[in-house]
């Protein structure tokens, strides 16, 4: 049995020196190890493409924590494309706070030079993407007032900075380096049984799981109006808790499948067509259907009767299939 755990897991004193079973993880990005890997540039890693093309991936051996393990560097071009536009932004954002600091400085007036540049050092530190040049320039003053006579006296009043910044592309390139990337752990060493590219699809999975339970903590579910303290119900709780999100999953993996095979779509929130709805939504989309119950003077029910269905629900139903059609009293 293989088990998939994030990177919360991953620790010399933890999953690494007591696990007894095989297990795949995602690395820390705060390990050393794992920094240096990540950063390195594309000349350096000998990479090769999953069959998608969406991801292109390295393996290297490690022995973080004394134990054997094979380390998968993965790239994903998509995840590359939209930290990269972050961390440009967030640089141009930057780049125009340390400038107008700069100015700012560059209007003020030092006892001395050695106050200008610790005064120059302290803001360079927080800008760790740049790079400062400055001068520092005395302030000459004559004494007196007026125009200085030739026989007056010249003294330094003070000292100013001209500042002047720059992007630093060595540290931009090694931080543009990690975008895109993580790094992927496991203890199994038969690369037969668990291939690279193996690693990386069974670790994808997990992502679904989480993304499951995501569902079952959000507050549409209304989770957090039970209130349980013996430990047997809320055990009792979380087994209906999965069930409900296994026919959940099914629910929504059959309903993706046949808009795919019928080559059909439902709108979503914004009333674009696709193809790939959550069930979540498409419960909300059935939440104005009525069931109108028609009864005789003895209070017996003697029909039946939809209300409310509009044609992309009558859509829904016929892709669910035929019992469906019957709960919803579709032909």
């Amino acid at each position: 049995m293989l088990h998939i755990a994030d990177s919360a897991l991953y620790s010399a004193e933890g999953l690494l020196k007591y696990a007894d079973f095989y297990w795949v993880t995602r690395v820390p990005e705060t390990l050393l190890e794992a920094k240096s890997l990540s950063s390195q540039t594309d000349a350096k890693i000998s990479w090769q493409s999953t069959e998608d093309k969406n991801y292109r991936f390295s393996e290297v051996q490690s022995n973080y924590g004394g134990v054997k393990q094979r380390w998968i560097l993965v790239f994903s071009q998509q995840a590359f494309d939209r930290e990269k536009k972050t961390f440009e932004k967030r640089l141009t954002k930057k780049t125009e706070e340390l400038e107008k600091a700069l100015w700012h400085l560059g209007n003020q007036l030092f006892k001395c030079p050695e106050d200008a540049e610790k005064a120059i050092i302290s803001i360079t530190k927080q800008y760790p993407m740049h790079r400062v040049s400055f001068e520092t320039t005395p302030i000459v003053r004559y004494q007196g007032r007026g125009r200085p006579k030739p026989n007056s006296k010249s003294q330094t009043t003070g000292y100013k900075i001209q500042a002047k910044a720059s992007l630093n592309k060595i540290k931009v390139q090694k931080a543009l380096n990690k975008k895109g990337r993580f790094i992927l752990a496991t203890n199994q060493l038969n690369e037969q049984q668990l291939s690279s590219a193996k690693i990386l699809a069974e670790y994808k999975e997990q992502q679904q799981v989480e993304r499951g339970f995501r569902f079952l903590k959000d507050p549409w579910f209304l989770v957090n109006q039970i209130f349980l303290k013996s430990p047997k119900r809320i055990e009792a709780l979380m087994a209906v808790m999965t069930l409900c999100l296994l026919v959940y999953n099914v629910a929504q993996n059959k309903l993706r499948k046949a808009l795919k095979k019928a080559k059909q779509t439902v709108p979503n929130q914004l009333k674009k067509p696709i193809q790939n709805p959550t069930m979540r939504w498409i419960f909300q989309m059935f939440e104005d259907i009525l069931i109108l119950k028609i009864k005789d003077n003895l209070g017996n029910v003697v029909q039946e009767l939809i209300s409310n269905l509009k044609s992309y629900h009558v859509n829904i139903i016929k892709l669910m299939g035929e019992h469906a059609c019957q709960i919803y009293q579709v032909s």
